[in-house]
């Protein structure tokens, strides 16, 4: 069966302005190559991502959506690698944590399947105009023409 896996941040988060990007990748037993697409708004890469992998009649589309981050230096990406490796070890020490003496596991079961957020995907222009949104932020093209 197919799927979405989107990345949720707070809603006040820096990231949610970030370009985003959907990754397909075969789920079950297909075989093929998985691939990037973007970047999009977020809202245009969560639609495109339903549209494809919830649509798809043989269920084998899992896409992933994610914020790029965008790391100007190798430095940059060395400290995000670094606070995503605490953050993990955290996570880790709060999953061996105890309810009542038991430890607490997670299990796929617990997984909620949601309806999807958006009923159509974006049409190819509004897909170009929030692309070129996007790349307007990210090379900061207004600030220019002041």
């Amino acid at each position: 069966m197919g799927g979405v896996i989107i990345y949720e941040p707070e809603e006040d988060s820096d990231v949610n302005e970030f370009p985003w990007t959907v990754t397909f990748e075969p789920s079950g037993g297909d075989d093929w190559d998985s691939f990037i697409c973007g970047p999009y708004e977020r809202d245009h890469a969560v639609a495109l991502a339903e549209a494809v992998a919830l649509d798809d009649a043989e269920g084998g589309v899992l896409a992933i959506v994610k914020p790029m981050l965008p790391a100007l230096s190798a430095e940059d990406v060395s400290a995000t690698i670094d606070e995503l490796r605490e953050a993990a070890l955290e996570d880790e020490e709060e999953a061996e944590e105890t309810v009542n003496g038991t430890p607490v596991d997670f299990d796929d079961d617990d997984l909620e399947e949601e309806e999807a957020e958006f009923a159509e995907p974006p049409s190819p222009e509004e897909i170009r105009e929030g692309m070129a949104r996007t790349y307007r932020r990210l090379l900061d093209l207004d600030a220019d023409a002041e």
